[in-house]
């Protein structure tokens, strides 16, 4: 009797009183509901945090497979042997030589397709054929359009355009032979989807280029005046695509899609911090890349800290014809002179800049060895219905 009755004031001391100022042992209780509550806390924070982290982990990894969703795992694999690490840092030529292989430069080649595939077709040719220079330490980026017609040997198939290459070897093809001509390795590809950057452009707020001519256009009936202005999704869409109603052709359509990547890169880049990593995932509706969505926002945060400045330049060509086949044919010397430039991360378009020694001496930078148009060529430039050097 004595223990149950001990039992039950145990009991009454745990128990909270109904009014807690009827004794100081009431509030024994709330000491330890306060440290349950707290450690309760403790726990949701935890599992909130991992929660997020899971879901944040999660969407990376559903953009992820969305910049790659445009190949399938045999391209992708081969993709990945024909992409190249960027060249070492290029030393001093007084330097003296060192045991362990030099680090690698802060600047790295992208190749740049755009594909005119049409509903129903397998095949499709590369309608942008680009190759950019990033150097995320000086925040220099070079545009250098090559034209799509130009004629290059491919693998297995002969003479050809170099937009086939994408058609026949799919983007690793498109790489490997965007690599030979250019004599520079590529470190990463970016497939884009004009026609879906529309939105993007929409949801920047349109972007700024500068019209070099006025043209309507014959596709989408959009007439746009020549000079600077904004332009909205729907226009700069018309602005990339048209090459019937300028007057330079290819060549007047290469130049629009380096001002409207280069004018996307603005914005993207004006934008707050906190807005890059969600305007870089946007881009997973309009690329295939091998980056990952963290690669690509980690380098457009690298560029905006840098400082950004955009080259563009074209690859120094001309148009001719050969065997009922209209083709465009690579000036040599000035390509290799412009790849030099580029590399060093000079002005592409300065042709008075000095060329630093390991650009002057290295035989592969611009050496086009898979081009087949004559060596000889400056009669057929003169001659040549288009031109851009």
């Amino acid at each position: 009797m004595e223990e149950e009755l001990a039992a039950g004031e145990l009991a009454e001391s745990v128990e909270k009183p109904e009014n807690p100022s009827d004794s100081a042992e009431g509030y024994i209780p709330v000491r330890w509901t306060r440290k349950k509550i707290a450690l309760a806390v403790a726990v949701g924070v935890v599992v909130a945090a991992l929660s997020l982290g899971c879901a944040a982990a999660l969407y990376l990894h559903t953009i992820d497979l969305a910049l790659t969703g445009g190949m399938d795992a045999a391209q992708q694999d081969d993709l990945a042997e024909a992409l190249q690490s960027p060249k070492p840092k290029a030393a001093a030529p007084d330097a003296p030589a060192k045991e362990t292989d030099e680090p690698a430069s802060s600047a790295y080649y992208v190749a740049i397709l755009g594909c005119d595939a049409r509903p129903n077709e397998t095949i499709a040719r590369s309608d942008v054929t680009m190759l950019a220079r990033v150097d995320t330490e000086t925040g220099a980026v070079h545009l250098v359009s090559v034209p799509r017609d130009m004629m290059v040997e491919i693998e297995g198939h002969g003479t050809q355009k170099i937009n086939a290459a994408l058609a026949f070897g799919g983007p690793a093809g498109a790489v490997r032979a965007l690599s030979a001509f250019a004599g520079v390795p590529i470190t990463h590809y970016v497939e884009l989807r004009f026609e879906q950057l529309v939105e993007l452009v929409d949801r920047l707020g349109g972007v700024t280029v500068d019209v070099p001519e006025g043209f309507t256009s014959d596709t989408s009936g959009i007439t746009l005046a020549a000079g600077t202005q904004r332009l909205n999704g729907e226009e700069a869409l018309a602005f990339a695509r048209e090459r019937h109603a300028v007057s330079s052709g290819d060549f007047s359509r290469a130049a629009a899609q380096r001002a409207i990547i280069s004018a996307i890169a603005d914005k993207v880049l004006a934008s707050p911090p906190t807005e890059v990593p969600s305007l870089v995932g946007s881009l997973a509706a309009c690329v295939t890349t091998d980056y990952t969505v963290a690669e690509l926002a980690d380098t457009a945060l690298a560029l905006k800290d840098a400082g950004i400045t955009v080259y563009s330049a074209a690859c120094p060509s001309y148009s001719f014809g050969e065997g009922g086949i209209s083709y465009v044919g690579v000036m040599y010397d000035e390509w290799r002179a412009m790849m030099q430039r580029v590399d060093a991360g000079l002005d592409p378009a300065d042709e008075s800049a000095e060329i630093p020694e390991p650009q002057a001496s290295d035989e592969d930078l611009g050496a086009a060895a898979n081009a087949r148009s004559p060596r000889d060529y400056s009669g057929r430039v003169d001659q040549a219905g288009f031109k851009d050097n």
